[in-house]
């Protein structure tokens, strides 16, 4: 979610036009959007399994972990933020991020953040066989659930199915260059079956909506935060 509860109400009430038996959230609930406390209020009414994320441990430690900032300004950005993250979830919502699972098994399908041993590693499409494999290695589960990458796309590997769900609150492609208005205006899960049929999800938000709610909340760099949504 990323702090987007604008866009986690519209996937939920996406997922309840299905017969959906369980959701699994796969982390990076709270940090980088104007609605921290939306999403764990929303995640808590649920009372779904979470995974932790590699900004869920950002936002708990201030620690950059494997992803050094290199860039002055932007690293202040997500410091400033993260603090006002803190600020609006309080001690209860920052326990409630602490109670994360590494994985969570449902079924078939063992869940994780970027891959079963790490939150932090990336897996794209382009990733090459041999290192997908090493993340697959001694995963008993049919299928592999993650998320990270902020992008919907699936890969079988030796028997197993590898697939990632996108993202709920932060959409935006992995080019180099990085695109100067990178977000994109809608919401991505994936919906499997017992019969690990994997069917993407991608349902629109309005962007005005949730821009409208970071102005409200005086939102840390709001202006250079909402210049990046396309509209």
């Amino acid at each position: 979610m990323h702090g987007n509860a604008v866009a986690f109400h519209a996937a939920l009430a996406d997922v309840e036009r299905h017969d959906v038996d369980l959701i699994v959230s796969l982390g990076d609930v709270a940090q980088g959007g104007p609605q921290p406390k939306e999403c764990v209020d929303l995640l808590r009414e649920l009372g779904c399994p979470c995974v932790f994320g590699n900004s869920d441990d950002f936002l708990l430690t201030l620690d950059f972990g494997a992803e050094p900032v290199d860039d002055g300004e932007r690293k202040q950005r997500l410091v400033e933020t993260a603090e006002w993250s803190r600020e609006q979830l309080g001690e209860d919502g920052l326990d409630f991020l602490r109670g994360f699972q590494p994985t969570v098994q449902a079924g078939d399908v063992l869940c994780c953040h970027a891959t079963p041993l790490s939150n932090e590693d990336v897996i794209l499409p382009e990733t090459d066989r041999a290192e997908l494999e090493r993340a697959l290695a001694n995963v008993e589960a049919a299928a592999v659930a993650a998320g990270h990458v902020h992008l919907q796309w699936l890969r079988r590997v030796d028997g197993k199915l590898w697939f990632c769900v996108g993202s709920v609150g932060l959409v935006y492609e992995h080019r180099e260059p990085v695109d100067l208005v990178p977000f994109l205006p809608w919401s991505e899960y994936a919906i499997v079956s017992d019969e690990l049929e994997v069917s993407f999800r991608r349902i629109p938000f309005d962007v005005h909506t949730l821009i409208s709610a970071a102005k409200a909340k005086d939102f840390p760099h709001v202006e250079h935060w909402a210049a990046m949504w396309q509209r």
